[in-house]
């Protein structure tokens, strides 16, 4: 096996590389110190904290502005940035259904739904849901007890026949 220079020296790097790797997580490290302050900071602390609620005191907030600061003290109900949880009951409701026609005569719109014609209003058969809109690429259903709405988009009916 014949090894050029070049692939020597990436060798030669990769196990530095492992080495320096190996010593940073292998040798002991002394825990962090958390910082003390001494009395003299302290006081200043108080001090810089005291005058700011002074200042604070004399500023003249608006009702909205109190209302802001109020609800930021509050907890929040959820975190603002996770992302909202699916409905299970809406998921479990859209894969009953299958959306596999669309027919429109002059205003009046029908939809294929489970093999049947429906138009907008109607209850479907198996109960539960009414059909709320109607298009070429999708149905919307409306639950009759949650008020839910489930979109069902358009399904190539040859995907079921298994062609």
């Amino acid at each position: 096996m014949d090894v050029s220079k070049r692939e020597k020296i990436l060798l030669g790097g990769m196990g530095a590389a492992i080495l320096v790797a190996a010593v940073y997580l292998l040798w002991p490290s002394s825990a962090p110190r958390s910082p003390e302050m001494t009395p003299q900071q302290l006081a200043d602390s108080k001090k810089a904290a005291e005058s700011q609620l002074q200042s604070l005191e004399r500023i003249q907030l608006s009702p909205r502005e109190i209302q802001a600061v109020n609800n930021a003290q509050k907890p929040w109900p959820r975190d603002p940035l996770s992302p909202k949880p699916p409905d299970p009951e809406a998921q479990v409701d859209r894969d009953k259904f299958h959306f596999t026609g669309f027919v429109r005569v002059g205003e009046r719109s029908l939809a294929v739904i489970n093999g049947r014609e429906y138009q907008v209003g109607e209850q479907l058969e198996s109960g539960g849901f009414e059909v709320s809109e109607i298009s070429p690429e999708a149905v919307v259903l409306q639950g009759l007890v949650r008020k839910n709405k489930v979109r069902i988009p358009y399904q190539d009916p040859s995907f079921f026949a298994g062609h």
